[in-house]
């Protein structure tokens, strides 16, 4: 067939050149065509299964598979046949799709090794696959390949290197010399080597990892092989444009529009055919198909093969594999033992689908049967075109009929065609294992409670293809972070949402990649139904399971199971305060006190002082430091137990105190450590400084035998205990 368009007859115009590919060159591109279509041969079932698949996914249930023509063809019934479609299939891979895909993964970059230096680069590392997931949109991709999972079983992933993506840099060869010895030492360079600028510039791209989803129809594999590991090669054929072939390689121009296998090119413009063109070759114009194969080291070729070919002519070849290794992961829906490609859940599901869009159709054939039925009638005793649907309508017939013409009333449907029509549907649902539950529409009569662990143990199902689709991910990760720290020449400006939505701005380098390894949180996917784990939460708050429930700390850890990260314009900004008590942690830990105020928001700097001090940083501090740590946080402790019995932030300032509350308490004797307060200071220094309302025996509340944790010497009202003795 031709291929050639106004595009490829412009080009003609010029003229293509001829090209007399070499004897090599031919042997190459016989081998990859048969490789192809030894694939073909032995993914034939899957093709048609696929084909099926997407037609009923896309509402074209009446349809059946050609194996002649390899396409999908439609009868062309009378007028008065119905073909009823009521598409269960679309909303069960939708459903599927959407729960498997509601959250992001959670990375975990693992460290080389303890050391703080490489569990920090691990966690830089973990940011930037956060930054690369938002930047190559893999969400989105995510939910495509997850449908083609379920449509027909079978997804692949391929990662490669685009050094014409990314962001420009200048350079120079002086320049981009000293920035490699850079980034491999991880340090800058001294002022006195670093080489002067160039007079001339040349711009560059950084590159960027790309992902692209693949369909098993434009993918061939080794047809021996049982998974990805023991698969020997691997065959990507594109439709390329003409215009992107001659841009990219050099021996492009030599490519016409009509040249190409021989071979059916249909499976790989499966999406095309259902856009419903009238002439599918019309989507392939201007378009050449592009093989790209990929072969792991053997005796043949020890460091592995990889070839481009368009037509018969070889447009790239290397004796090496790209990579070190195939750049493609599998996922599957459903894992076959011993076959690579999977099983998707619409081809369970066809069978029951057809014969509820039969049972519809039926009926409403019955129906239009009882509002136009047939006639009987003498021959030539009626007019036909007078026997139609319209009411008081007058028939004339010839006298010389033994009888008028009269309806013929349609037989009744079996009481069980409706019964049949509601089994099917269920087949659908038990088969599929998206039910009420699953698509969130629980019966009224079942209590909230029920509703959760029915949606619990609805997740367990999905636990096979969620272990699926993370491991995929984790082999996608470390494909990403191996060609970042190969192949990015400079260091990168990383600006991410870090943990408790915080912007996070660093520079990162290739070099802090200590190494590949990533995992997958489990189950980080699946949903995590919020309104009943709140609901749980707030029940443990309630009945003392995370801790005493006034408590500041028991608060803060209510607060962050129950995910309530949209209340901060209730609650205030938070961001400052956390930002505010970090600097306090850098203040205390460089053996300065800081005072705490009493306007302060003493629970989220309690959380971070508290963060802090179970580091591994606040254990190298000198014992005098770790005591200002302690003291700090228990005079937050004291200010915030006031707050909770009632009393107003600005109650310390009051030279003779407010109603209601003691007087300030003034100064006896400064506590070892501690700096006495100067004579007529402001009240929070004379506290500070020691006396009755002071520090005693230490910082800690437990130094100072307070009761609860309210702070240095003060009563747990709350839980009906007196003050303890001083």
């Amino acid at each position: 067939m031709s291929l050639s368009g106004a595009i490829s007859d412009a080009y003609s115009k010029d003229g293509v050149k001829d090209y007399d590919p070499t004897q090599k060159e031919m042997e190459t591109s016989s081998f990859i065509k048969k490789q192809w279509d030894d694939s073909e041969r032995a993914k034939t079932t899957l093709v048609e299964d696929a084909w099926i698949g997407l037609a009923y996914y896309t509402g074209r249930q009446w349809s059946h598979y050609n194996r002649i023509t390899r396409l999908v063809t439609e009868d062309n019934p009378p007028p008065w046949r119905v073909r009823m479609v009521l598409n269960y299939v679309l909303p069960t891979v939708e459903t599927l799709a959407g729960k498997l895909v509601e959250n992001r993964p959670g990375f975990i970059s693992l460290p080389a090794s303890n050391d703080d230096d490489d569990v920090e680069a691990a966690r830089q590392s973990e940011q930037l696959l956060n930054y690369l997931w938002k930047e190559l949109n893999m969400q989105v991709k995510l939910h495509e390949a997850v449908k083609w999972m379920a449509i027909t079983g079978t997804v692949f992933f391929k990662t490669w290197w685009d050094a014409s993506a990314g962001e420009e840099y200048e350079t120079s060869d002086e320049i981009q010399a000293a920035i490699d010895r850079a980034v491999e030492s991880g340090e800058e360079e001294p002022e006195e080597k670093k080489p002067k600028k160039a007079k001339t510039k040349a711009k560059k791209k950084t590159g960027l990892p790309v992902i692209e989803v693949l369909s098993p129809l434009e993918v061939g594999w080794d047809p021996g092989a049982k998974d990805i590991e023991s698969c020997r090669w691997i065959v990507h054929t594109n439709m390329m444009h003409i215009d992107e072939i001659r841009e990219r390689w050099e021996k492009g121009k030599y490519v016409s529009a009509d040249a190409g296998f021989d071979s059916d090119q249909y499976s790989q413009q499966v999406l095309r055919e259902f856009s419903r063109n009238i002439n599918t070759d019309d989507a392939l114009m201007d378009r050449v198909a592009v093989y790209e194969y990929f072969e792991r080291p053997s005796p043949r070729h020890p460091n592995g093969y990889y070839a481009i070919v368009a037509g018969n002519i070889v447009l790239e070849e290397e004796e090496a594999l790209p990579y070190n290794d195939l750049p493609f992961v599998i996922a599957r829906h459903i894992t076959v033992p011993g076959k690579l490609c999977g099983e998707g859940v619409v081809k369970a599901i066809v069978p029951p689908q057809k014969e509820v869009n039969k049972s519809v159709s039926q009926r409403i054939e019955a129906i239009n049967l009882m509002s136009s039925p047939k006639w009987r009638a003498e021959k030539g005793s009626v007019d036909k075109s007078a026997l139609t649907d319209e009411p008081g309508e007058v028939i004339f017939y010839s006298r010389t009929a033994s009888r008028p013409p009269e309806p013929i009333p349609p037989p009744p449907l079996s009481p069980a065609h409706m019964h049949i029509e509601k089994e099917q549907i269920e087949h659908i649902q038990n088969i599929s294992g998206v039910n009420d539950v699953t698509r969130g529409a629980a019966s009224p009569q079942m209590s909230g409670r029920a509703i959760g662990l029915l949606a619990d143990l609805d997740k367990t199902k999905l636990g096979p293809t969620v272990r699926e689709l993370e491991s995929a991910i984790e082999r996608m990760c470390s494909k990403m972070l191996w060609m970042w720290r190969e192949y990015m020449p400079i260091p990168f400006t990383l600006q991410v949402t870090g943990r408790d939505a915080l912007m996070e701005v660093f520079e990162f380098h290739r070099s802090q990649i200590k190494t590949t390894r990533v995992r997958v949180e489990g189950n980080s996917m699946l949903p995590k139904h919020p309104s009943y784990r709140r609901e749980q939460v707030m029940q443990m708050f309630q009945v003392g399971l995370l801790g005493p429930p006034q408590e500041p700390e028991t608060q803060m850890k209510a607060r962050k199971l129950m995910e309530f990260g949209d209340l901060n314009q209730i609650y205030g900004d938070q961001n400052r305060d956390r930002y505010y008590a970090r600097e306090e942690n850098q203040i205390l830990s460089n053996g300065k006190w800081s005072d705490p105020k009493p306007w302060e928001d003493h629970v989220t700097h309690i959380d971070e002082h508290m963060n802090f001090m179970k580091s591994i940083d606040f254990r190298l501090l000198p014992e005098e430091s770790q005591l200002a740590f302690e003291k700090h946080v228990a005079w937050h402790y004291h200010a915030e137990s006031q707050q909770q019995q009632g009393g107003p932030w600005w109650a310390p300032y009051s030279e003779a105190g407010m109603e209601g509350f003691p007087p300030v308490p003034q100064p006896e004797a400064a506590p070892p450590g501690m700096p006495a307060g100067p004579e007529g200071g402001s009240p929070l220094e004379m506290l500070q400084a020691g006396g009755p309302g002071g520090l005693v025996g230490g910082g800690s509340p437990e130094l100072n035998q307070a009761v609860g944790t309210r702070g240095p010497g003060r009563p747990d009202f709350e839980a009906g205990f007196e003050a303890s003795p001083r």
